[in-house]
């Protein structure tokens, strides 16, 4: 673990926030370690029982029932995200005798978690981070279909059906006034009535753990059993699924182990579909990649999800690592393996080119593995020039979305925030954070996260 030096500690008080993620800690876990450090007064609703992070208090709650199978199918999604949303608020409601009166509430939209904390504390500004909007077709469903050489579906009853998928979303947007979206790429999924509500930063990549350097040691016995001196390809996702290319980069290894009889490919992360529909979910692409390919088990190594000092070993130690996705949510993975300056091939897919071009990664067709592999047969061949691209891959990263820069910045735009809401109501405003200035060599705080 690494740690961020925070702020000193001024004023009279630091304002006090609550974070609502039905599977805490999600995209908060770093930002809210850090606010800990600056003396916020934390705390986090959840549906999970995580570990708890120093400083920060967690309250679990667990809905009274499971959905209702006569809910009519398109208030489905309403349905689960409103028990959700009615439990946090009466675990909330019992905390209020704790210390509970948030300055600030910070909700994930569309789990429910956050959506009726607004009534609840209606002196509280309330941020809803968005991340996705289900669009028909989406973005994502429309590429897969055209991958498949199918039609998305176009069927009226599963347009509405997808659609409904937004309701939660849109009230908790609503009811906050304030949005919160890691991506442009992301934000654009909105409706235009949406976007203006929406503030653009990502959540923050540790670029002083994940940085380059020599791989060391690694205790994982798959791993440590590779030779310095073998050619090694790594792929690593939180699901072998569609959505993250799977089925392509694992047709692209057969071909580099076809051309490369040395070359080793490296693959970590579950055997499960997170995204999509169940069609995709019907499907264990693990096991059809082993069936289909022609694939040297002897020379295919899954690891299955690695532990954070395995993840960055992983990613110090590949000649070549590929990451892609469709049109979709960009992976915290992508940016861990540009900030470790690791030599990369990524899909030529919209999310990605936000954050990275030619000059720092080779960009592969997604549907086509013999580019793929073609790009990752480049960097094998050509070790320095993939070096070179790492080290400009790195450089772009810190300058974008490093939590040394993050974090202290949302602080201050949710510290305004709140200051302007307990100005407009005559209530004394919270202490702001001091400004931060911070240098490479800093360290940065919370645990690394495993592949994603």
């Amino acid at each position: 673990m690494t740690r961020l030096d925070p702020p000193a500690l001024i004023g009279q008080r630091k304002p006090q926030i609550l974070f609502a993620h039905d599977s805490w800690p999600g995209q908060f876990g770093g930002f809210a370690r850090w606010l800990v450090s600056d003396g916020w007064d934390v705390w986090a609703a959840t549906g999970r029982s995580p570990s708890a992070p120093d400083g920060v208090r967690v309250l679990r709650y667990v809905p009274h029932r499971a959905p209702s199978a006569a809910t009519h199918p398109y208030a489905r999604p309403f349905d689960r995200a409103a028990l959700v949303g009615q439990a946090c608020v009466r675990q909330c409601l019992a905390a209020r005798d704790a210390g509970l009166s948030p300055d600030l509430i910070v909700s994930h939209a569309g789990p429910g978690a956050g959506l009726f904390l607004s009534e609840l504390f209606p002196e509280a500004v309330h941020v809803a981070y968005c991340e996705w909007w289900y669009n028909t077709p989406g973005v994502d469903t429309a590429w897969l279909a055209e991958v498949k050489r199918e039609h998305p579906a176009r069927a009226p009853e599963a347009a509405i059906l997808e659609r409904c998928r937004n309701q939660p979303i849109a009230q908790e947007l609503i009811s906050a006034g304030h949005g919160l979206c890691p991506t442009e790429f992301q934000a654009a999924q909105f409706p235009a009535a949406f976007r203006g509500m929406l503030r653009v930063q990502h959540d923050g990549i540790d670029c002083a753990h994940f940085r380059p350097g020599p791989p060391g040691h690694t205790s994982h016995p798959l791993l440590a059993g590779l030779a310095d001196d073998t050619p090694v390809v790594t792929y690593a996702t939180r699901g072998m699924e569609p959505h993250r290319g799977f089925p392509q980069i694992m047709a692209a290894f057969a071909e580099i182990q076809a051309r490369n009889p040395r070359a080793v490919a490296v693959i970590a992360g579950d055997n499960g579909v997170h995204y999509g529909g169940n069609a995709e979910r019907r499907v264990d692409w693990k096991a059809e990649a082993l069936r289909r390919l022609d694939l040297d088990e002897s020379r295919t190594v899954f690891t299955g999800m690695l532990a954070p000092e395995d993840y960055l070993w992983l990613l110090r130690r590949s000649d070549a690592h590929v990451y892609a996705t469709v049109p979709f949510v960009l992976s915290w993975s992508m940016l861990d393996a540009m900030a470790t300056g690791t030599p990369l091939v990524l899909s030529d897919t919209a999310p990605v080119r936000e954050f990275a071009d030619a000059d720092c990664a080779h960009l592969a067709e997604l549907s086509d593995p013999i580019d793929i592999a073609d790009k990752i047969r480049d960097l094998l061949d050509h070790p320095g020039d993939a070096r070179r691209r790492g080290h400009i891959a790195r450089e772009r990263v810190c300058a974008t979305c490093d939590a040394r820069r993050i974090y202290p910045d949302k602080a201050e735009w949710l510290f305004d925030l709140a200051s302007a809401t307990r100005s407009v109501a005559g209530a004394p405003a919270p202490s702001a954070p001091a400004p931060v200035i911070v240098s490479e060599a800093a360290s940065a705080d919370g645990a690394s996260r495993s592949s994603t």
